[in-house]
């Protein structure tokens, strides 16, 4: 017996309006409400709570970051093959130098997307935190020569002053870390006075 294959609306719970109302807004994140409503036969009100109830399943969202496709950004994509990859991934997760990691299948276990001014910086970052790494088994490196579709990267601009000593948050060689912004928990010591 064939099994019948799922469609997106059944996938993620969404009708034909739905659907259209994603794509619009994939052409162009500025349509208003409005344009909207005209293009689907809808009010206004009912498009705006389509939109929300959108949002809140995770199927519009909004991200900051440069679309690397406009600018000149350098972007390495980095395939790593590693004995645990839970403990890179713990390793990584709260580094705001890494914007884009994958668990992924085949020989390689972790993909990530590294951007920078310069090649220098993702080379100093891919060597501290992967090749060093005891865990790491094999790195291979690809430079993004261009991006054929829109591709937003978030970007620490700390980035910039990072001088190959420490990776991220959990790396072992995190004396005297700089003021990134790695997700640092407030303790009831540094809000007292």
């Amino acid at each position: 017996m064939e099994m019948k294959k799922k469609s997106f609306n059944q996938i993620l719970s969404i009708d034909n309006d739905d659907k259209r109302i994603i794509e619009m807004i994939e052409r162009d994140p500025d349509i208003t409400h409005s344009d909207i409503a005209k293009e689907i036969d809808k009010s206004q009100p009912a498009v705006g709570a389509r939109i929300i109830k959108l949002e809140r399943k995770n199927l519009l969202t909004k991200q900051v970051g440069f679309n690397i496709k406009k600018v000149d950004i350098k972007v390495a994509i980095v395939y790593i093959a590693t004995k645990d990859v839970d403990d890179i991934v713990h390793k990584i997760e709260n580094c705001p130098f890494i914007n884009h990691a994958f668990k992924i299948s085949g020989e390689f276990n972790l993909l990530c997307f590294i951007a920078a001014s310069d090649l220098q910086t993702i080379e100093k970052l891919v060597d501290l935190c992967f090749r060093r790494d005891k865990n790491v088994i094999n790195v291979k490196t690809n430079i993004l020569i261009e991006s054929i579709h829109d591709f937003v990267v978030p970007i620490d601009f700390q980035i910039e002053n990072f001088d190959g000593r420490y990776c991220g948050p959990d790396c072992s060689l995190q004396e005297n870390l700089p003021k990134f912004k790695f997700n640092q928990k407030i303790t009831e010591e540094n809000t007292e006075e």
